[in-house]
């Protein structure tokens, strides 16, 4: 972010640069993406051949999704309220009134809804951010020492892939470490072992995708052959997570 000056009116504009370069506004975002929501609303939630296909579609029970290690949308909408944000109270989520989004029938239209309902209140959380930055200017001091123009090796394929090139020199003390977060698809954990050298002796990443799709052989038992796709578009997974 290159140095500006928001003003002080309504809701602060910010201005994401990079490179130098103007990019984004993020207020008039923010109504976009209010529009946007009222469009799926009108479009899709009261759509009677899509609420045909979701409902009673895929149904996990709440005792059931807790035992599977489910997070996220896949366990508060089987009734669970079990978010992250509030839980470990990390960052400053707190300072933000927001809802944790849940459901209690446990089927494919209560997880869609959810998703639904995130989205709004993540354009909740957006506008009180932007609310509460204070006025004058401002600029992003970390990203100096990353400037493309100034490293372009950093650019090349050893750094990006294959990771040859030294990694910063700092000890990971001899301890185990597990940090969450409530990412979009459920809960994402970083697992790291140190053994007093710059290296982790185990890292393991718990991606909330994997875990989710093990549940679906059984959410597709006796089900038809066009529920399958409904099912997995609930589950919400990205490949890379889950390609294992």
């Amino acid at each position: 972010m290159g140095p500006h000056h928001p003003s002080m009116r309504g809701v602060l504009r910010l201005i994401v640069t990079l490179d130098g370069e103007d990019v984004i506004d993020c207020e008039p975002i923010v109504g976009y993406l209010h529009r946007g929501l009222a469009e799926y609303q009108k479009l899709i939630t009261r759509n009677p051949i899509f609420l045909e296909r979701v409902e009673n579609v895929g149904i996990i029970g709440g005792e059931e999704a807790k035992n599977w290690g489910l997070s996220s949308p896949m366990l508060r909408a089987s009734g669970i309220q079990w978010d992250l944000r509030k839980v470990d109270h990390y960052e400053c989520h707190d300072e933000f009134d927001w809802e944790v989004q849940w459901q209690k029938e446990g089927d494919s239209l209560a997880r869609y809804l959810i998703q639904i309902g995130e989205m709004s209140e993540s354009v909740k959380i957006i506008q009180q951010a932007l609310e509460a930055i204070l006025g004058g200017p401002y600029e992003n001091l970390e990203i100096r020492p990353f400037s493309r123009i100034k490293y372009p090796e950093w650019n090349d394929f050893e750094y990006r892939f294959i990771s040859k090139k030294p990694s910063p020199a700092f000890e990971l003390s001899k301890q185990e470490l597990y940090v969450r977060v409530e990412a979009p698809k459920g809960e994402l954990g970083i697992f790291l072992i140190g053994d007093r050298s710059i290296f982790p002796w185990r890292w393991k990443i718990r991606p909330p995708g994997f875990i989710n799709l093990q549940i679906l052989p059984q959410l597709v038992k006796k089900m038809k052959l066009a529920d399958i796709m409904t099912i997995l578009g609930s589950i919400d997974i990205i490949m890379g997570e889950v390609d294992r």
